[in-house]
């Protein structure tokens, strides 16, 4: 397969030389490249690594001429976006980068609360870094957490509340907190760039106990919870750490080229990039009206 790759910062170059490492046909172009090239040439594929605000116009040239297409996140700005893409996907497929759900860690993850009651999770995104101009956290950040918990629960939820924090400016927050409601099932979504360390974790809290994982150390744990004379205990069943023979980048990569020559359906296609980014847009909704959003179940 002859892949395209769109960006030159650093995850498109991330992105180039993984495939590179995969064996993959593949050529960089930075975004102020013309695409005539691979529009009129014999490109099957491409990932478009760019800023947030190009996706869409990228992306509906290339659908538009028979390329498929993997969008990294967040895939499109809001559902206006997403559903002017949506008609040409039956054109050519498209696929979202949600690449924590190529990771061993979440297929780990899922295996370990598949039989129990899942009550409470919580999810943390945090970091002292640059400051993005043209997006707030909710946008730079939840796309990840909200595809994992399309994926884990499998529904809509039922709430959502959001509310900003201001410290630097005040045209977009630096710290955002998002409560959401899946039937009993409660979260809370944590994120910014302006705290004093990187934390990637989720925490699953189930009726048998918690399953943390730390994504920034590339770290799992299970935490199995007893009560011993009206006292909470906790022991570590289990610490487990990957090798990362295969990168979830990688993992994610051969999906797509997967999708593109056989089929085979990838955790983050259009139905699911849908879903991410109606959820998404109702979070940025409740951050500027300060309302408990209630989504539809039609969107």
């Amino acid at each position: 397969m002859r892949l395209a790759i769109i960006g030159t910062g650093y995850w498109g170059s991330k992105i180039v030389e993984t495939a590179k490492k995969m064996k993959l046909n593949v050529s960089l172009y930075d975004i102020n490249d013309s695409f005539d090239s691979i529009t009129q040439g014999t490109t099957d594929a491409v990932i478009v690594a760019t800023p947030a605000s190009t996706h869409k116009n990228i992306t509906k040239i290339m659908l538009r001429k028979g390329i498929h297409v993997l969008v990294e996140k967040p895939a499109f700005m809001n559902m206006a976006e997403c559903n002017e893409i949506e008609p040409y996907t039956t054109q050519a497929k498209l696929m979202s980068g949600h690449i924590l759900l190529y990771n061993e860690h979440f297929d780990f993850l899922k295996q370990t609360v598949v039989d129990k009651e899942i009550l409470h999770i919580e999810h943390r995104r945090l970091a002292w870094g640059r400051l993005q101009r043209d997006i707030n956290p909710i946008l730079h950040y939840a796309p990840h957490d909200i595809a994992i918990l399309d994926n884990l629960l499998k529904k809509m939820p039922d709430e959502i509340h959001s509310k900003g924090i201001y410290i630097t400016r005040q045209e977009q927050p630096d710290f955002v907190t998002c409560n959401l409601k899946y039937g009993k099932v409660t979260v809370q979504l944590q994120m910014g760039w302006y705290y004093h360390e990187k934390v990637r974790d989720v925490s699953v809290v189930t009726d048998k106990g918690t399953l943390v994982w730390n994504d920034a150390e590339n770290k799992s744990k299970w935490i199995s919870q007893l009560i011993e004379d009206g006292r909470q205990i906790q022991h570590i069943d289990k610490n487990i750490t990957f090798t990362e023979s295969v990168s979830p980048l990688q993992n994610q990569i051969q999906a797509f080229v997967d999708y593109c020559e056989s089929g085979k359906l990838p955790d983050s296609d259009m139905a699911h990039t849908k879903r991410v980014t109606y959820i998404v847009e109702c979070m940025e909704k409740s951050l500027k009206t300060g309302e408990v959003i209630c989504p539809s179940k039609k969107y």
